[in-house]
């Protein structure tokens, strides 16, 4: 499974910075037009995956950008954490597992887990845009951020959580009850072994 996209979409154009809400007046800008990686879809180019965070309103600019890595990790988690389970699905079907023996739904949860943690250290910012904001209440920043992260965080990830898992299931096999639930065990542990083999963007 690739995760589509290309880097050629950093190309886009700039777009019209939107009005605020009533009462609000965009006040500085560090551009003069908002950049167009702003509305961008997550996507991949060259073994690096990029995500856009946003910002809510906040009385400072570092806590506007904080906020924004925040929100670009977030994403990540959500994004690859739906494809791992659209794959962990796809490939239990294929193996003719049980949803029971191989849960691709709490399997995707561990891999977020896991990888949040990766992601966290290995984001990276590539570029800022920051908007200023009279508002009602006083001045609030707004804060985008075009993140990087490389693909081989991902990778990993899901590689440490099918180890975890390959392990689990053949435990399960030695202590099964009866033949069924032993051959049931040893096909998870297979199924999570290929899992730690292929990775999720290869």
């Amino acid at each position: 499974m690739v995760i589509a996209g290309c880097g050629g979409k950093h190309a886009m154009g700039p777009v019209d910075i939107p009005p605020g809400n009533t009462g609000e007046t965009l006040v500085w800008s560090s551009e003069p037009q908002r950049p167009g990686w702003t509305l961008e879809e997550p996507s991949s180019a060259n073994g690096t995956m990029f995500f856009v965070g946003i910002s809510g309103n906040f009385a400072s600019e570092q806590s506007g950008r904080e906020d924004a890595k925040r929100n670009a990790i977030n994403s990540i988690v959500s994004y690859t954490g739906t494809l791992a389970k659209n794959k962990f699905e796809q490939a239990r079907v294929s193996f003719g597992l049980e949803s029971s023996v191989v849960d691709p739904t709490s399997s995707a949860r561990i891999f977020e887990k896991q990888l949040a943690v990766n992601v966290a250290r290995q984001v990276k910012a590539k570029k800022w845009y920051i908007e200023k904001w009279q508002t009602p209440t006083g001045t609030a920043h707004r804060v985008f951020l075009l993140a990087e992260v490389p693909e081989s965080s991902v990778n990993d990830s899901l590689k440490d959580t099918a180890k975890g898992m390959a392990k689990k299931a053949e435990q399960q096999a030695k202590e099964a009850s009866d033949e069924i639930a032993k051959k049931q065990a040893e096909k998870a542990a297979d199924f999570w072994k290929q899992m730690q083999e292929q990775g999720l963007t290869e």
